[in-house]
């Protein structure tokens, strides 16, 4: 990767690293059938997909008729048209009106209405800034009115004291938080710089529609506020909780309190600022702001990018989830940390393949860790979700060359129903659609579908698949 390429845009964009692969991926596209894949007991074949544990064939699918009405080029399976289909129609179903009247994207089924800046943003990069940038745009715009309206407003376990910031408890439990916002409270969202990666690839995907205006003020506003009272001088690291990981859940060992969760430093996130400060020095650019104005923020990401390869790199090259909030390397490697480093060309060569070096991938998902979390079985640590999974085969495909877009169509078409986990759900609660959409997480080892139906991020994965398949014009 070239300096100015680390910088860039590093989405689907032009001049992005994946505007490099995208070439040859599509040249593959034109010579074998998409998708087809056989390993184990995983197979997906032109009209159906079967694993260990059950089968579906493609007349089982629903076939919906979805308003996006890009198609696929290339020779394409019955099963993969129908699966693109599924996926901009999942999309499509999470599109909420605000009452405001804007229209932002919902997290899938089960969450109604509630706004969450990480599923709308990790949704965004994977492939819906491609197809929808006008929603997208009115997505992020929303986050970021809500977030600055919401401010640092808390329920009482939820004041974070260690960090200097203007505190106000004006809740007993954070549920009466999200019932008033529609999100949850900073102190459950520390992974909020997500955002600045997704508007910064939807600009560049769609000069049209670029704000960079809105962009700089606004990551100018939140890196003041929001985000650098959780940086720590004395390693060069972000504090907060990993991308995606609700505090005090089944991903951090049994006992650790919400600021234990969040006074960490983890990998994942930190790979999110150096992909946002790189962000704005994009936007800088390109609103024609002073040079020495992007050099800062170029400054800045180089600054963090030594510190995130010093902190986490262990002796064997591997990386680990996070430092936590008293100096102690937590050991066990994760996924998405290990994917973004190396999309975003933190780690690189020899350091990059040693990174991914005998990371498990199993026939009905890539687990989340390795190892396991121990003392806590839940879905936030022994399972894979797929989006994840998109991530990390992406990633993996950056560090050797490598073409995993069929095993990545392979573990994401699972996720429509091969065998569903029965639901548990609480009275009243609506767990989603079942059969024939993409769902949200796999428990493992049992490998059964579970989560919410028309899952957003699990729809735009299958998005990204076929992007770097070279099936999209």
């Amino acid at each position: 990767m070239t300096a100015g390429l680390a910088w860039s845009g590093l989405g689907f964009g032009a001049g992005s690293v994946l505007d490099e692969a995208l070439p040859a991926a599509g040249a593959a596209a034109t010579t074998r059938r998409r998708f087809l894949y056989e390993q184990g007991p995983l197979v997906m074949t032109a009209d159906g997909l079967r694993d260990a544990n059950g089968a579906f064939s493609l007349a089982q699918l629903p076939s919906p008729e979805p308003k996006c009405r890009v198609t696929l080029k290339g020779d394409v399976t019955p099963l993969t048209e129908r699966m693109w289909k599924i996926a901009l129609d999942d999309v499509e179903r999470n599109q909420v009106k605000h009452e405001s009247g804007a229209v932002y994207f919902g997290a899938g089924t089960r969450y109604s209405d509630r706004v969450y800046t990480r599923d709308i943003s990790i949704a965004g990069v994977l492939g819906v800034n491609r197809f929808y940038p006008n929603e997208m745009l009115s997505s992020l715009k929303l986050t970021r009115e809500i977030r600055k309206g919401l401010g640092y407003k808390v329920s009482a376990p939820h004041k974070v004291s260690e960090i200097d910031a203007p505190w106000e408890v004006i809740a007993e439990v954070d549920k009466e938080v999200m019932a008033k916002y529609k999100t949850n409270s900073y102190t459950r969202a520390t992974d909020d710089v997500v955002w600045l990666w997704a508007a910064d690839d939807l600009f560049t995907l769609h000069p049209e529609l670029a704000d960079w205006k809105w962009m700089l003020e606004s990551g100018e506003h939140f890196f003041k506020i929001f985000y650098e009272p959780w940086f720590d001088k004395s390693d060069g690291l972000y504090r907060g909780q990993p991308l995606f990981h609700d505090i005090t859940n089944s991903a951090y060992p049994e006992g650790m309190t919400i600021a234990d969760c969040v006074l960490l430093k983890a990998i994942s996130t930190n790979c999110l600022y150096y992909r946002s400060l790189l962000a704005m020095a994009n936007a800088c650019e390109k609103g024609r702001r002073p040079a020495r104005e992007r050099q800062k923020w170029l400054d800045r990401a180089a600054a963090l990018k030594a510190a995130i390869v010093k902190v986490f790199t262990k002796s064997d090259g591997t990386l680990a989830y996070y430092k936590d909030r008293h100096g102690k390397i937590m050991p066990n490697r994760e996924i998405l940390g290990t994917a973004f480093a190396a999309i975003f060309g933190i780690v690189e060569g020899d350091g990059a393949k040693a990174a991914f070096a005998d990371y498990p991938m199993t026939d009905k998902g890539i687990p989340l860790f390795s190892p396991f979390i121990p003392g806590n079985s839940g879905p936030h640590n022994m399972a894979s979700w797929p989006f994840c999974d998109t991530f990390f085969l992406w990633g993996k495909a950056v560090v050797d060359g490598g073409d995993y877009t069929d095993q990545s169509a392979a573990l994401l078409g699972r996720s429509l129903g091969t065998a569903m986990r029965p639901k548990k759900a609480k009275e009243g609660e609506e767990w989603g659609a079942g059969f024939g959409s993409f769902h949200e997480k796999i428990p493992l080892p049992a490998g059964l579908i579970d989560g919410s139906g028309h899952q957003l991020w699990s729809a735009a994965a299958f998005l990204n698949v076929c992007i770097r398949a070279g099936l999209v014009t």
